[in-house]
């Protein structure tokens, strides 16, 4: 009679590793491990879908978008990249001004290209310092950023950056990054690209000219003047001292 006691507990079969990868290479794929686990259902077969969306949706949100991740590492030049994602910007060539009521606080800047085919309306409220600007193309197709989530530090530090004499990267974001909208803009000499971007997958871009671009610094800043700022302005205008040093 056969002796059965092999086929009771039967030994896994060895597993052949094919084309192993090195330590430093898994570590550039780590990321991309995360999002691939994260959207396999059957890792969690025990708990509600409800669960699973939210559990997935932590995950992923939690790492940066690729692009910023190469970025960040040091492997692609974030400039060549965008540029080559958005290959065929608007040239945005006109700005125009106007107000939205009287007591609201609020501004409206609206920056259109020479035919006005596309155009961006940019809502600024100078209470909560919070801009809404919306990508419009033909009257037809409308995406809209909020960026709540910078502070009066990240927005004084976004015009500093934006108006250097040499121009270079200035991202408009605040603590959550990635995880909410924000904004990546280039300055160069004659003209001033502006990204924007969406945790929810909506993306839009244009290119402005560099004197939209400095009255559109100037407009803003008005509106995210804090106090302090005002304080320091009725100082410097009541002080002769430091109108001739």
């Amino acid at each position: 009679m056969p002796d059965d006691a092999s086929t009771e507990n039967p030994k896994p079969p060895s597993q052949v590793v094919r084309g192993g990868k090195s330590s430093d290479k898994s570590e550039k794929k780590a990321i991309v491990k995360k999002v691939v686990d994260a959207l396999q259902p059957t890792t969690l077969p025990h708990r509600p879908q409800q669960q699973l969306f939210s559990e997935e949706q932590s995950v992923t949100s939690a790492d940066p978008p690729w692009t910023l991740q190469q970025f960040f590492n040091g492997e692609i030049d974030l400039d060549v990249e965008l540029s080559t994602r958005f290959a065929n910007m608007p040239l945005m060539s006109t700005i125009k001004f106007r107000g939205l009521g009287k007591s609201t606080g609020r501004g409206v800047a609206t920056i259109a290209t020479p035919d006005g085919s596309a155009h961006i309306i940019i809502d600024a409220d100078k209470t909560s310092k919070v801009i809404q600007v919306s990508f419009t193309w033909a009257s037809m197709l409308t995406l809209r950023f909020t960026l709540s989530d910078p502070s009066d530090i990240d927005r004084a530090r976004w015009l500093e950056l934006m108006r250097r004499r040499q121009g270079g990267l200035a991202f408009l974001w605040g603590p959550a990054r990635w995880e909410k909208d924000y904004m990546i803009c280039i300055s160069r000499r004659y003209h001033t690209n502006v990204y924007a971007f969406s945790p929810n997958g909506h993306q839009a871009a244009i290119r402005m000219t560099p004197d939209v671009t400095q009255k559109l610094l100037d407009w803003l800043a008005d509106y995210w003047q804090t106090e302090e700022d005002e304080d320091d302005d009725t100082l410097d205008a009541d002080d002769p001292k430091l109108l001739t040093w």
